[in-house]
């Protein structure tokens, strides 16, 4: 990696922004920008354009009374687009959620330790806070929470057994699924509480609630070139 992409990637303390203090890139942090730059990805254009009408749509108006043709016109779309993408209103915010988890939070143990997963993928979330605050505040088994849950079980376990080559016996079992209860439900308070404090501090905590024998596990990357660039 360059000097100036190393340069690019460090992070700085910022000033408060209303109440959610937060740690972002030097300069202004872009959704895609620092994505693009290190982790070499796009997000979909279509499926960002939903992504942000819909959030718009949910600043108006609540999401029972924002129907898929609203969300196409205010992404200047057809119906037959969106449902090329997405299977309903609730995949948006759930392919938001896997396209940035895939290559920030689902990398703890693969090339991100478990505070530089953590910040970034809260970062990014955090762009779309008023996405991410309806979405963890909606109940049952098709809400963000539930979701968030099954998606952080399956990769922790297959970070396990496929990058660090050890066999899931019952008590990294037990840890992994309580991680993920703790995990969840932090960021998810986080969030419905309307991000009370720092981004840093909020993975500070989430850092202290991994029980210790999966931490030191996957605390070390397996490949730890893209870790490197951080100073987090």
């Amino acid at each position: 990696m360059s000097g100036a992409i190393r340069q690019n990637c460090s992070f700085v303390q910022t000033s408060q922004k209303g109440n959610k203090g937060e740690y972002i890139k030097e300069g202004e942090f872009e959704e895609g920008a620092m994505m693009n730059e290190v982790f070499g990805f796009n997000l979909n254009e279509t499926r960002l354009a939903v992504v942000n009408a819909f959030e718009k749509l949910l600043k108006e108006k609540p999401f029972d009374e924002i129907s898929v043709t609203q969300i196409c016109n205010e992404a200047s779309i057809s119906r037959a687009t969106f449902y090329y993408h997405f299977k309903d209103k609730w995949d948006i915010c759930q392919w938001h959620y896997g396209a940035i988890a895939e290559h920030f939070l689902f990398q703890t143990g693969r090339t991100l330790n478990w505070f530089q997963a953590n910040f970034l993928n809260t970062t990014a979330f955090a762009e779309h806070d008023t996405l991410y605050r309806w979405g963890f505040g909606m109940e049952g088994y098709q809400s963000l929470f539930e979701h968030a849950k099954r998606r952080r079980i399956q990769t922790l376990r297959e970070t396990i057994v496929d990058y660090k080559h050890e066999k899931l016996d019952p008590e990294l079992e037990f840890q992994i699924v309580a991680l993920a209860d703790a995990e969840v439900g932090g960021v998810t308070h986080w969030f419905v509480g309307n991000m009370p404090y720092s981004i840093e501090t909020l993975c500070r905590y989430l850092d202290d609630a991994v029980p210790r024998r999966l931490y030191n596990l996957l605390n070390e990357p397996a490949d730890d070139t893209i870790s490197r660039l951080f100073s987090l």
